[in-house]
């Protein structure tokens, strides 16, 4: 789906990789590059707040209505199936501007002008079954996307070399009087995750 591979992670870092006939790239001393990749996307998904990932796929969530717009978890939305007013059991139409579909969200109207009755203030639920997502064919991942996730890649692939290759396996060392000790996981990777957060990937919580 547009993501880096092991291989690419491998030429990115200059450590030469080994595919296994099962398509797995390892390096010389075993540690699984695709594997470790493939970590990364779900920390990444995690980071992003994005519980289904990001492939496209067609999904059903159920909100409550207390707001006007009901956040999918796994935009960019491609096209809303339908739109059920739970209580009544009421497919909504959009025909007849019941609501409206946008790339994060769908919007309800808001109630009409006046003072609402305390009846009406209780939230209403909404099941919402849409297709969302990318994909390759027709809306690919993110730029900035992809490139977090090389990046951070990368960056274990060489921190990981470091530790079991040159150091085997320690959290520091200590030559003379130059002392190093290897960067912690989240510090390490903070200007990358900030990159997300800066460029809006980090979803809003989901009512």
């Amino acid at each position: 789906m547009g993501w880096p591979t092991a291989s690419e992670i491998g030429i990115a870092t200059r450590i030469t990789l080994t595919e296994a006939p099962t398509g797995v790239f390892k390096t010389s001393y075993g540690f699984n590059v695709s594997e470790m990749l493939t970590e990364v996307i779900a920390d990444i998904a995690a980071y992003c707040r994005r519980p289904f990932g990001f492939e496209q796929q067609t999904l059903t969530q159920i909100f409550d209505g207390g707001g006007y717009m009901l956040m999918v978890s796994n935009p960019p939305i491609i096209s809303v199936t339908s739109v059920t007013e739970n209580e009544s059991e009421t497919v909504l139409d959009t025909a007849d501007d019941e609501y409206w579909v946008y790339d994060r969200y769908v919007r309800l109207p808001r109630p009409a002008e006046g003072r609402i009755l305390l009846k009406e203030r209780t939230p209403k639920l909404y099941t919402v079954v849409y297709v969302g997502g990318y994909d390759d064919a027709g809306t690919p991942l993110p730029a900035d996307v992809k490139e977090v996730c090389a990046e951070i890649a990368s960056r274990t692939l060489l921190r990981v070399d470091q530790q079991y290759r040159v150091y085997q396996n320690v959290e520091q060392f200590q030559d003379g009087e130059a002392r190093s000790v290897f960067p912690n996981k989240d510090t390490a990777f903070a200007d990358q995750y900030a990159k997300l957060a800066r460029n809006g990937r980090v979803m809003t919580a989901v009512r």
